[in-house]
Protein backbone atom coordinates (compact mmCIF):
# COMPACT_ATOMS: atom_id res chain seq x y z
CA UNK A 1 0.00 0.00 0.00
CA UNK A 2 0.94 3.35 -0.54
CA UNK A 3 1.52 6.28 1.52
CA UNK A 4 -1.86 6.36 2.17
CA UNK A 5 -2.44 3.69 4.68
CA UNK A 6 -5.34 1.71 2.66
CA UNK A 7 -8.94 3.17 2.72
CA UNK A 8 -8.78 5.32 6.05
CA UNK A 9 -8.42 8.92 5.88
CA UNK A 10 -5.74 10.34 8.10
CA UNK A 11 -8.14 11.02 10.58
CA UNK A 12 -9.54 8.21 11.23
CA UNK A 13 -6.45 6.11 11.04
CA UNK A 14 -5.45 8.31 13.64
CA UNK A 15 -7.79 7.91 16.17
CA UNK A 16 -7.96 4.26 16.08
CA UNK A 17 -11.82 4.28 14.64
CA UNK A 18 -12.95 1.77 11.84
CA UNK A 19 -13.05 3.10 8.41
CA UNK A 20 -16.24 4.30 7.37
CA UNK A 21 -19.42 1.87 6.91
CA UNK A 22 -17.74 -0.78 8.75
CA UNK A 23 -18.58 -1.04 12.48
CA UNK A 24 -15.23 -2.35 15.19
CA UNK A 25 -14.52 -5.45 14.97
CA UNK A 26 -16.80 -6.48 12.02
CA UNK A 27 -15.33 -6.83 8.51
CA UNK A 28 -17.99 -6.02 6.41
CA UNK A 29 -20.23 -2.96 5.80
CA UNK A 30 -22.85 -2.53 8.75
CA UNK A 31 -25.67 -1.25 6.10
CA UNK A 32 -25.03 -4.73 3.85
CA UNK A 33 -26.89 -7.72 4.58
CA UNK A 34 -25.25 -10.79 5.30
CA UNK A 35 -26.88 -12.92 2.66
CA UNK A 36 -27.35 -10.43 -0.33
CA UNK A 37 -26.02 -12.96 -2.83
CA UNK A 38 -28.32 -15.84 -1.08
CA UNK A 39 -31.43 -13.73 -1.35
CA UNK A 40 -30.40 -12.74 -5.11
CA UNK A 41 -30.12 -16.20 -6.22
CA UNK A 42 -33.23 -17.35 -4.25
CA UNK A 43 -35.01 -14.26 -6.42
CA UNK A 44 -33.33 -15.28 -9.76
CA UNK A 45 -34.69 -18.92 -9.28
CA UNK A 46 -38.06 -18.22 -8.28
CA UNK A 47 -38.80 -16.17 -10.92
CA UNK A 48 -37.14 -19.09 -13.39
CA UNK A 49 -39.83 -21.19 -11.69
CA UNK A 50 -42.88 -19.25 -12.15
CA UNK A 51 -42.19 -18.49 -15.26
CA UNK A 52 -41.98 -22.04 -15.63
CA UNK A 53 -44.57 -23.03 -14.30
CA UNK A 54 -46.76 -20.12 -16.12
CA UNK A 55 -45.01 -21.46 -19.47
CA UNK A 56 -46.68 -24.84 -19.13
CA UNK A 57 -50.21 -23.83 -17.83
CA UNK A 58 -50.24 -21.91 -21.14
CA UNK A 59 -49.21 -24.34 -23.14
CA UNK A 60 -51.67 -26.65 -21.81
CA UNK A 61 -54.31 -24.34 -21.98
CA UNK A 62 -53.72 -23.79 -25.73
CA UNK A 63 -53.73 -27.23 -26.13
CA UNK A 64 -57.12 -27.66 -25.14
CA UNK A 65 -56.38 -29.28 -21.50
CA UNK A 66 -57.50 -28.78 -18.07
CA UNK A 67 -54.75 -27.45 -15.25
CA UNK A 68 -55.64 -28.92 -11.65
CA UNK A 69 -53.06 -26.94 -9.62
CA UNK A 70 -54.01 -28.97 -6.24
CA UNK A 71 -54.19 -26.78 -3.38
CA UNK A 72 -54.55 -23.69 -5.75
CA UNK A 73 -57.44 -24.36 -8.06
CA UNK A 74 -58.11 -25.52 -11.76
CA UNK A 75 -57.44 -23.47 -14.87
CA UNK A 76 -59.57 -24.35 -17.68
CA UNK A 77 -60.75 -22.94 -21.27
CA UNK A 78 -64.24 -21.83 -22.37
CA UNK A 79 -65.97 -20.88 -25.63
CA UNK A 80 -68.01 -17.89 -24.98
CA UNK A 81 -71.65 -18.11 -26.81
CA UNK A 82 -71.94 -15.76 -29.81
CA UNK A 83 -74.52 -13.09 -29.77
CA UNK A 84 -75.82 -10.25 -31.89
CA UNK A 85 -76.34 -6.44 -31.48
CA UNK A 86 -78.48 -3.93 -33.15
CA UNK A 87 -76.93 -0.50 -33.61
CA UNK A 88 -80.29 1.66 -32.80
CA UNK A 89 -79.37 4.89 -35.17
CA UNK A 90 -77.84 2.89 -38.30
CA UNK A 91 -79.98 -0.60 -37.77
CA UNK A 92 -76.55 -2.46 -38.59
CA UNK A 93 -76.43 -6.32 -37.02
CA UNK A 94 -73.14 -6.89 -35.19
CA UNK A 95 -72.25 -10.78 -34.03
CA UNK A 96 -70.17 -10.29 -31.01
CA UNK A 97 -69.01 -13.14 -28.77
CA UNK A 98 -67.47 -16.40 -29.37
CA UNK A 99 -64.34 -15.55 -27.95
CA UNK A 100 -62.11 -17.91 -25.90
CA UNK A 101 -61.69 -17.26 -21.98
CA UNK A 102 -59.64 -18.77 -19.35
CA UNK A 103 -61.45 -19.95 -16.43
CA UNK A 104 -59.91 -20.05 -12.89
CA UNK A 105 -62.13 -21.95 -10.11
CA UNK A 106 -60.35 -22.51 -6.52
CA UNK A 107 -59.80 -25.21 -4.82
CA UNK A 108 -62.79 -25.37 -2.13
CA UNK A 109 -59.68 -26.08 0.75
CA UNK A 110 -58.43 -22.69 -0.11
CA UNK A 111 -61.69 -21.39 -0.30
CA UNK A 112 -62.45 -22.38 2.87
CA UNK A 113 -59.41 -21.29 4.17
CA UNK A 114 -59.63 -17.88 3.39
CA UNK A 115 -62.84 -17.42 4.51
CA UNK A 116 -62.72 -18.94 7.85
CA UNK A 117 -59.17 -16.73 8.42
CA UNK A 118 -61.35 -13.55 7.77
CA UNK A 119 -62.00 -11.83 10.95
CA UNK A 120 -64.63 -9.19 11.72
CA UNK A 121 -63.44 -5.45 10.44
Amino acid sequence: MGRGGGSMNSSARDSGAAPRGLSSGDERPAEEPVFDIARAFQTDVGDMLTRSLCRQIREALLEGKVVDLPGVGRFEIRDKRRYGLVNPKSGARADLGGERAVVYRPDRKLLRDLNSSRGDV
